[in-house]
């Protein structure tokens, strides 16, 4: 089954092209959610939110649900901009080399 862009896809219409764009975007932000709350309760089991503020080099006075607040939107964000970096790199099309048969 060869990969190709949606939009060069003769079976689709707009309405489909949107809906799979969209199924895929919910895709890309619920594994980010899912992962940011497994890295939050990993990290802040080991490190306190509080204490990380009394060591950092800039007067920060937050609370521990700020911090945990803070950490959660940081791992989610970084792990959306890793996850849509996937999805786009899958959802390229393969080029003439990668369909070439290594065994002919």
């Amino acid at each position: 089954m060869t990969t190709q862009p949606i939009v060069k896809n003769q079976g689709f219409n707009e309405r489909q092209i949107r809906r799979i764009f969209w199924r895929r975007m919910a895709i890309v932000l619920w594994v980010s959610f899912f992962t940011a709350a497994v890295q939050s309760m990993l990290f802040f089991a080991v490190f306190d939110p509080a204490y990380l503020g009394q060591l950092s080099s800039f007067d920060v006075d937050i609370s521990r649900w700020q911090g945990y607040a803070l950490g959660f939107i940081f791992f989610w964000a970084f792990t959306f901009s890793a996850a849509l970096f996937s999805g786009l790199v899958l959802a390229l099309p393969r080029t003439r080399l990668a369909k070439r048969n290594p065994n002919s």
